[in-house]
């Protein structure tokens, strides 16, 4: 019986967690423009977006209207309930550099040790300060994946073995046939 009991709290609890997400991403787009981008009638989506509604989001409809508002609140809320964590990376990240992506780390960091230190002495958080706090994480996960990206692709294929090969000779390292 408790292996029924504790499924029925995981599925209350992720329940619960996926009915906030829709809450905050219908509160935070525009649902005229983004049902018309999507080919939906407004009110439908809303209604698939509120709770208390008998309509349902399907995967198919999240997916659109994820890629068509770049709000990944819902997906995030999903993925979270598996203990998986989404981290969007823009398309144009590659063009950073390695110290700029370092210093909007320490400015994300910075930003989140503000956010925790004007509500650490909260016994609650208001939905919109949990979700812009959640927002602020998500962008920080983002840019530490694409700082890792970066570097792994700075790493591989035949420049770093040139790089190190010029430094080797450079230091004076005996070359055979030359020496």
């Amino acid at each position: 019986m408790n292996e029924i009991d504790s499924m029925c709290e995981f599925r209350g609890s992720k329940q619960k967690a996926f009915n906030e997400a829709c809450c905050a991403f219908a509160n935070s787009e525009n649902m005229t423009k983004l049902a018309k981008a999507v080919g939906m009638n407004a009110t439908m989506l809303r209604n698939k977006l509120n709770p208390e509604q008998p309509h349902v989001l399907t995967n198919v409809e999240l997916v659109l209207i994820t890629k068509a508002s770049g709000n990944y609140t819902i997906l995030n809320s999903l993925l979270l309930g598996l203990g998986v964590v989404m981290a969007h990376i823009p398309s144009d990240a590659s063009e950073e550099t390695f110290i700029k992506r370092a210093l909007e780390n320490a400015v994300h960091s910075g930003d989140l040790s503000r956010m925790a230190l004007e509500h650490g002495g909260s016994s609650r958080i208001s939905r919109s300060h949990k979700q812009t706090i959640i927002d602020k994480a998500h962008c920080s996960i983002s840019n530490l994946v694409a700082l890792i990206s970066d570097l792994e692709s700075r790493t591989t294929g035949i420049t770093p073995l040139l790089s190190m090969s010029v430094d080797f000779i450079a230091s004076g390292a005996p070359i055979p046939g030359l020496s």
